[in-house]
């Protein structure tokens, strides 16, 4: 399995179309088998979406994502967990002890409304 989070220095970035460097962590069980660190040139989200499936990726773990994106990874067939905070090393820790999953998505569900680069806020 490989899971990407899109991080701001040591700590997961607050919004992923924004971030500038994503993580990608290959998984066996409960192992980390390769980190790989990717500097994200494009803001385009389909650029963003082509990267990570080229990479295989079949998680998303991000502080947020707007709506559209996120369905779109989801169309893709990469499963994301979003709206979470904290350390990159503490949510990978977190996925793999089962204690981080997808929330379910509905009319209620947060969205990411970008403003500009690293500006955002939760609706």
């Amino acid at each position: 399995m490989i899971v990407a989070i899109p991080r701001f220095g040591e700590v997961v970035a607050p919004c992923f179309e924004f971030s500038a460097t994503i993580a990608l962590f290959t998984l066996a069980g409960r192992t980390v088998v390769e980190e790989r660190d990717f500097c994200l040139q494009s803001r385009d989200a389909l650029d963003r979406l082509r990267l990570l499936r080229d990479q295989n990726v079949d998680l998303l773990i991000c502080g947020g994502v707007q709506e559209y994106f996120q369905d779109a990874l989801e169309e893709s067939g990469i499963t994301v967990i979003s709206w979470v905070s904290g350390s990159v090393d503490s949510l990978l820790t977190s996925f793999m002890d089962g204690e981080l999953a997808p929330r379910p998505g509905g009319p209620d569900k947060p969205r990411c409304l970008a403003k500009g680069p690293g500006e955002h806020r939760n609706t």
